[in-house]
């Protein structure tokens, strides 16, 4: 089975951007950002990685994400 994995964390440290500063960027609260790093979060919605794709100044979103083989 597939299941989508969120690669911000390893963006944001490409980057040299903290949880801090991406939440001042963007407006989505650092406590967010953070499940969001840590995958623990079930849904996203597009605007919420809108907002990240633009504040990383990023046009890929294959940058953000990946497909990851899980075996449920």
């Amino acid at each position: 089975m597939l299941k989508v994995k969120l690669k911000l964390d390893i963006v944001m440290k490409e980057k040299g951007i903290t949880q801090t500063k991406l939440s001042q960027l963007t407006g989505i609260r650092q406590a967010t950002i953070s499940d969001i790093c840590r995958n623990a979060r079930q849904e996203i919605s597009f605007p919420v990685i809108e907002k990240i794709a633009q504040a990383l100044e990023i046009n890929d979103i294959s940058i953000l994400m990946q497909f990851e083989e899980t075996e449920e």
